[in-house]
């Protein structure tokens, strides 16, 4: 059986402009229904204790640096969709563009 390909996650907060969220922080936190798991664990988040991490040896330094900051591309996030048209207008309906 072949491997189950990936969706890529959809977010709930559509970025506006890179960065800017259409939603404000409380309308996010209404919508995470995080309002809920604070009532259920007595008016505070849950904590988890953090893992004790390995020790990694300490990375080297690039020895190359890029001259200029590459930008990267902004997603294209638009569809491709039919235009719809008003149910009144039809053959012969003068219309001031």
């Amino acid at each position: 059986m072949a491997a189950k390909a990936r969706n890529p996650r959809k977010t709930r907060n559509p970025d506006l402009v890179r960065g800017v969220g259409k939603f404000s922080r409380s309308k996010m936190y209404h919508k995470r229904g995080l309002w809920a798991l604070k009532a259920k664990n007595g008016g505070v988040f849950p904590r988890h204790d953090a893992k004790p991490a390995a020790e990694t040896q300490p990375e080297k330094p690039p020895k190359f640096y890029p001259a200029d900051d590459v930008k990267k591309p902004l997603a294209n996030k638009r569809k491709p969709r039919p235009t719809k048209l008003r149910a009144s207008i039809t053959s012969g309906t003068v219309l001031i563009v």
